[in-house]
């Protein structure tokens, strides 16, 4: 978030509190001052009239010994500086000056009231916004006009004092004083709705960023993603596809596009968009892909796509597991000789959370398909593993007898499967 300086600041928020400084030493005249004093407070007046900042604060530090046992001129010089200060870009000079005015007790409601409004804007300068939001507060009480971006730097000096409430009324004052909020407003302002659930709210203020600038993707996204917050899915998948059709997604975009379609029950919409987008090379053929693909035309009952898609992933996979589920999908088809190569290629590549329970199926297979050699292999070191032992005993029974032909039998084999 972009700082303010302190000298824009004042000129941005502080024009007519100024103006209440340059009448107060007729006034403090009257309070007792000194002619001499007074004199130099009319001369700063005209160096900060003229945009002399640093000539003010000269003259007025050339005062400041002379005047030590006088407290109220002490507290009228103090408020000068702070001023001074602060047409000088020197905000912690600035800061001290105006809550030694302030902590003085002296002076009166008008020139305090001004004073809290450059402490705010010093504290906010420096990243003391604790501080920073207790004077802009106290000035905000009783301004009786307040620019637009007086209210955001209240309500971006209350978010970052941890005061969310705060934070949140402050930036509704600026959005709805600005006639064109700049995005930084309202997306501080959107970020408080969301974190605290007010989706409702949240969606004009987005839909204003889209009406301001349709070809911001961010836009967007952010409308696409408080539809899905509020589990309107139907709009946020309508929202993405907008942005997608006007050129306005990226990678990420794509894939929470593809996420939605196959969420709103159109997983083979959402898996020909992603084979479309892996074929225009928008997106990386890779392994996370392929297996958003592959779940794609699963959910879609396109089983010999999914597992057309599935063998490719498992080339790519970091681990044998895709071979694996390869090898199921074939045994539910009886396929075996394809199940048996898959279980084979799975335990090369290894990685696997359940190796036992890989080479028991890799044994069954390999019966199914007439290899004993290799199901013997692989079945009888399986006899010392507790959780498979009663399994591989059955299966290495088997091996030399006849094939069941027997329907409750052939059941039997495949429960133990």
């Amino acid at each position: 978030m972009k700082r303010l300086t302190l000298l824009a600041g004042a000129r941005m928020i502080a024009l007519a509190i100024l103006v209440q400084v340059y009448t107060a030493p007729a006034w403090s005249q009257e309070n007792g001052v000194s002619n001499a004093t007074f004199q130099v407070l009319q001369q700063a007046d005209a160096f900060l009239r003229q945009g002399q900042a640093e000539r003010a604060r000269q003259a007025l530090s050339g005062l400041q010994d002379r005047i030590k046992d006088n407290a109220y001129e002490q507290a009228v010089v103090l408020q000068y500086l702070a001023y001074a200060h602060a047409g000088s870009d020197n905000p912690r000079a600035a800061l001290g000056a105006a809550l030694e005015a302030i902590k003085s007790g002296l002076l009166d409601d008008d020139a305090v009231h001004g004073l809290h409004a450059l402490a705010g804007q010093a504290a906010f300068y420096l990243e003391d916004y604790r501080a920073s939001i207790d004077h802009l507060a106290q000035w905000l009480q009783q301004a009786s006009a307040v620019d637009a971006d007086v209210y955001y730097m209240a309500g971006y000096a209350a978010y970052r004092a941890n005061r969310p409430d705060t934070a949140i009324v402050y930036l509704e004052q600026a959005t709805a004083l600005h006639k064109a909020p700049s995005p930084a407003i309202i997306q501080l302002l959107l970020s408080l709705y969301i974190d605290r659930k007010a989706y409702a709210k949240a969606e004009p203020l987005v839909k204003r960023l889209i009406a301001d600038a349709p070809q911001t993707r961010e836009w967007w996204l952010y409308l696409s993603s408080l539809y899905a917050h509020q589990n309107r899915y139907d709009q946020a998948l309508a929202t993405m596809m907008l942005a997608y059709y006007a050129g306005q997604a990226k990678q990420s975009d794509i894939l929470q596009l593809v996420r939605l379609n196959a969420q709103q029950g159109l997983p083979a919409k959402a898996a020909r968009l992603l084979e479309t987008e892996m074929a225009n090379q928008r997106l990386v053929r890779n392994y996370e892909h392929l297996k958003l693909l592959y779940s794609c035309w699963r959910l879609a009952r396109e089983n010999g796509q999914a597992a057309q898609v599935l063998a490719e992933a498992a080339v790519l996979a970091p681990n044998g597991e895709d071979f694996l589920m390869l090898g199921r999908l074939s045994m539910q088809r009886n396929d075996w000789r394809s199940a048996k190569t898959h279980f084979q290629q799975g335990l090369r590549k290894g990685g696997l959370r359940r190796v036992h329970q890989a080479r028991l199926w890799l044994g069954i297979a390999a019966f199914k398909t007439d290899d004993a050699a290799l199901a013997r292999q692989v079945l009888e070191p399986l006899l010392e593993v507790e959780n498979v032992k009663h399994e591989a005993s059955y299966w290495l029974k088997r091996i030399d007898r006849p094939k069941y032909t027997h329907m409750y039998q052939h059941s039997v084999e495949i429960s133990r499967m």
